[in-house]
């Protein structure tokens, strides 16, 4: 890592703006420009800006590849790892069990 954060973001969010546009706003690849984006977010420490962008990514998932998918479970571990980051244990456990 370069730790170009400021250089990055609007790279992230002009690709999910691209997504969406192109693929619709419900469409996995928009998940996956999400989950980019949120990492990037939770790398800065800016979890509260980066928690909803990983739910929504998992709400993507779940509606368009199922409950059980990969990148479901995907998701669900980033969103685990964010809250367990916080220290929010309780909260990130029944993530991560879900995710395997």
């Amino acid at each position: 890592k370069q730790g170009k954060y400021d250089e990055a973001k609007p790279l992230y969010e002009r690709s999910l703006k691209i997504l969406e546009k192109a693929l619709g706003p419900n469409h996995p690849q928009v998940a996956t420009g999400l989950n980019n984006l949120a990492g990037l977010l939770e790398d800065q420490g800016k979890y509260d800006e980066a928690k909803p962008l990983y739910e929504r990514a998992i709400e993507i998932g779940e509606k368009t590849l199922g409950p059980n998918h990969p990148h479901v479970a995907t998701g669900l571990n980033n969103l685990a790892g964010l809250l367990e980051e916080q220290g929010k244990y309780d909260e990130a456990k029944p993530l991560f069990e879900r995710a395997i």
